[in-house]
């Protein structure tokens, strides 16, 4: 038993710290935000994809809507911890 509760967080732990590119829920449909590459999920990580969100679109992004691991966009609207627009950021 102690062994599948064990299993079981570790797993669920590496599913968050993989999901680090955001989607805000007030934000544009095509605007993720992705940061804190090589680290585990935060509320600082969030916070800071909020602002940077925020910049980019003009208005307030509101709390987290889904998150990945990985984004792309046709029209350069993945933003990376420097605020930096790209097609496609991965490995978050």
């Amino acid at each position: 038993m102690k062994t599948l509760l064990a299993l079981s967080m570790l797993f669920g732990l590496a599913g968050v710290a993989s999901a680090k590119c955001y989607h805000y829920e007030n934000a544009p449909s095509d605007v993720y935000v992705c940061v804190g590459k090589g680290g585990g999920d935060s509320f600082a990580d969030r916070n800071k994809g909020q602002d940077i969100c925020t910049a980019k679109s003009g208005k307030k992004c509101g709390p987290v809507g889904s998150s990945s691991s990985s984004c792309h966009s046709n029209i350069d609207k993945c933003y990376d911890e420097n605020g930096n627009a790209h097609r496609e950021l991965s490995g978050y």
